[in-house]
């Protein structure tokens, strides 16, 4: 399906069709997922497979609204360890929306925060993410402190108890 936008209007699959979707499965390791339907696969299975789908258009940017949304922790880190991938290796321009600031500040080099729907904010995670800023924009208590092992900036959560 992700060929679609390079066939003509009646036209089949051809041979390099065919290759650059079974790389893109490859690259998102769903390969072994291939004979079966969407519904027979996980949530996260399922994200890789779409996002495999978009790779075979060989876009330059993939816009992503909330692609680890209800995911499981490992399934969240394949999907973003992913999108670092795609950056890096196949160099498309990755924008995605998340609500986890903390995966924004994992893996995001920009970042953008929204509030009312009008730009509160831009820059890099440490630039963007500060306690000050985060409080001021969520109206709630939140903590910030530095990941020890990314050394970005890390959000918590202060409880009213």
């Amino acid at each position: 399906m992700g060929r679609s936008p390079h066939l003509g209007m009646l036209a089949m699959e051809g041979k390099n069709d065919l290759a650059v979707a079974q790389q893109a499965m490859e690259f998102t390791d769903v390969s072994h997922l291939a004979c079966r339907s969407l519904d027979q696969i996980s949530g996260g299975e399922r994200q890789r497979v779409i996002i495999a789908r978009a790779i075979c258009q060989q876009p330059q940017i993939i816009l992503l609204d909330e692609p680890t949304a209800a995911l499981d922790p490992s399934h969240q880190l394949k999907i973003m360890n992913l999108m670092h991938r795609l950056r890096t290796r196949q160099q498309i321009t990755v924008v995605m929306v998340s609500h986890d600031l903390n995966l924004a500040a994992t893996y995001g080099d920009r970042l953008l925060l929204l509030k009312d729907g009008k730009i509160e904010r831009t820059g890099t995670p440490k630039e963007v993410l500060t306690e000050d800023q985060l409080t001021s924009s969520y109206s709630c208590s939140l903590f910030v402190d530095k990941n020890p092992i990314t050394d970005q900036p890390r959000v918590n959560l202060i409880p009213e108890h």
